[in-house]
């Protein structure tokens, strides 16, 4: 019978059936450790790619997250609030808190708050119970924080003595140096068009460290929370020094030009400015209200 049946054979040699055929028999003669061995690398490499698969798809969901919700959530790097006046206790006063309490109402839209100003020229500072002066930028972060804002988001410049300082050194000791990209600055509507214009200037000044922050701005309703005459007195004292400002910026084109301008001539910061009698710089009548 073998005889017989070994044309059949050549005839199915080379067909599916006979790899099939083949394959089955290497499974009955295939050694057990040899067939477990090969099943395990044959595991381990699906279980490896799995893996891979899905810590690529956790990597690219996190990043199209990201993309997607932090110019919903954080449109901006900081909120920033220039200072603007201290009560008798060391408290902001009445207009500064309406600029606090607008900036916390955008608490979710930047990363940080940068409170402005160590205090300003035309009337001495409160002093705390220990005798010491209380800064304006203290006295704001303080009330982010009571407030509930973790300290860890409120950042202070508490050098400046004037809103060209608040601009200075917002820029060059925060914003530059924390690579920011955005800021709303928020301030009182009679303070606004000086601040802006100021900010406007400082922050466009050459060299710029990469890309020029983009500044965005927001008034607040200040007159109600004024003395009664101030709003009036602070409206022209504004427009005066909203016209002197152009006549520096016109002279001042780069920041070598503002580092000269601020430390050699102008009074808040020069070593001669400071040596004068304070008491050239006060303000007086309704205008100390405002301050």
């Amino acid at each position: 019978g073998t005889a017989d049946a070994r044309p059949h054979l050549r005839l199915l040699a080379g067909t599916p059936l006979a790899a099939a055929f083949g394959r089955a028999a290497c499974m009955f003669v295939e050694p057990p450790a040899r067939r477990a061995g090969r099943v395990a690398r044959k595991l381990r490499r699906w279980t490896a790619a799995a893996a891979s698969a899905v810590v690529l798809c956790a990597l690219a969901w996190g990043l199209l997250w990201r993309t997607g919700h932090a110019g919903e959530q954080r449109p901006y790097d900081a909120l920033i609030i220039p200072g603007g006046g201290l009560d008798e206790a060391g408290r902001p006063s009445a207009w500064v808190a309406e600029r606090l309490e607008a900036a916390l109402r955008h608490d979710g839209e930047a990363d940080w708050y940068l409170v402005l100003s160590r205090g300003t020229t035309h009337r001495p500072p409160p002093r705390d119970a220990a005798g010491y002066a209380v800064d304006e930028a203290a006295a704001s972060a303080r009330y982010l924080m009571d407030r509930g804002v973790a300290p860890s988001r409120v950042l202070l410049e508490a050098w400046s003595l004037d809103t060209i300082g608040n601009a200075a050194f917002a820029r060059l000791f925060h914003a530059e140096l924390g690579g920011w990209r955005s800021c709303l600055v928020i301030t009182s509507a009679l303070h606004m068009p000086r601040t802006r214009a100021i900010f406007e200037w400082v922050f466009s000044l050459p060299p710029c460290r990469g890309r020029r922050v983009k500044l965005a701005y927001e008034a607040v309703a200040d007159e109600a929370a004024l003395p009664p005459g101030a709003a009036d007195a602070r409206r022209r004292k504004e427009a005066d020094a909203l016209a002197q400002f152009r006549q520096t910026a016109a002279a001042v084109g780069s920041l070598a030009e503002l580092h000269a301008f601020l430390f050699t001539r102008h009074a808040a910061y020069s070593a001669a400015g400071r040596a004068s009698p304070h008491t050239a710089a006060e303000a007086k009548g309704a205008l100390l209200g405002s301050y």
